[in-house]
């Protein structure tokens, strides 16, 4: 008797392992999304027009905030946003602190050895900016042995130690742009969108975009690495592209840089 009932007991026990593990598996990174009803988004608040506060009521907005914004509402749930350093942000997806983030996050296959891409939302290209009256800088090779400022864990980072420059890092692009108008740096990298929404945001003629990478840089969601988000990168790329399909990206895009950046 005491022998029939360990083998049930076993039985039991094993059935239940089984049932365990298959409820994990299905259980992945999107279906919680769905469950708590909610995507928590990285982005830093300070990169105008990408993300940064309206200077009238403070609200967080930018391009990237409404394309995720609106990716969300097509999983079905709401955004949450998290404002923190670029970095922090791709280190926090990375961990699981944040489900994706929406910065403006350019694929490069460094990058790529720690995060899943989703297709690309949107096109860009990084360009120097100096002084206007510099001509010592006329392309990226010049940026040898002279000093940038960049966002810390920035792609901008990364190109100015690669082409040689001593980078400084910075929180925003307002920042950036002072040290270089002060003589504190010699130039920044930064996207070109960004760099001309500052010239028309400022009006300023004291800066000028002295080189153009002639590569393009594509931006898209990164995500933490593994079949753990299989179901949600597919997910966001089924909304990527009914987004564009509508033309929603590009209502957002010409909203925020008077330009379609959404198309290739």
């Amino acid at each position: 008797m005491k022998r029939i009932l360990s083998l049930l007991l076993t039985t039991v026990l094993a059935t239940g392992l089984l049932a365990g593990c298959g409820a994990a598996k299905s259980d992945d990174h999107l279906a919680r999304i769905k469950e708590a009803g909610k995507i928590t988004i990285a982005t830093e608040g300070v990169w105008a027009p990408f993300t940064y506060h309206d200077p009238d009521t403070n609200e967080l907005v930018g391009f990237d905030v409404e394309v995720a914004a609106a990716i969300a509402e097509k999983l079905g749930v709401t955004a949450e946003f998290k404002e923190v350093a670029f970095d922090g942000g791709l280190t926090g997806v990375s961990t699981g602190t944040f489900d994706m983030m929406a910065n403006g996050v350019d694929v490069t296959q460094e990058r790529s050895n720690t995060f899943d891409f989703t297709e690309a939302y949107a096109y860009d290209h990084a360009v120097v900016v100096t002084l206007a009256s510099n001509t010592d800088i006329t392309s990226f090779d010049d940026l040898k042995g002279r000093t940038t400022a960049n966002s810390a864990g920035s792609t901008y980072e990364a190109m100015g130690i690669e082409y040689g420059a001593a980078v400084s890092n910075v929180d925003t692009i307002g920042e950036t742009m002072t040290l270089v108008l002060n003589g504190t740096v010699d130039a920044t990298i930064n996207a070109n969108t960004s760099a001309q929404d500052y010239f028309n945001t400022t009006g300023t003629t004291e800066l000028k975009v002295a080189a153009v990478d002639p590569d393009v840089t594509k931006y898209a969601v990164p995500l933490a690495k593994g079949s753990d988000n299989d179901s949600l990168r597919e997910a966001i790329n089924q909304a990527i592209a009914e987004l564009r399909a509508e033309g929603k990206l590009s209502e957002i895009s010409i909203k925020y840089f008077g330009a379609d950046i959404t198309a290739e």
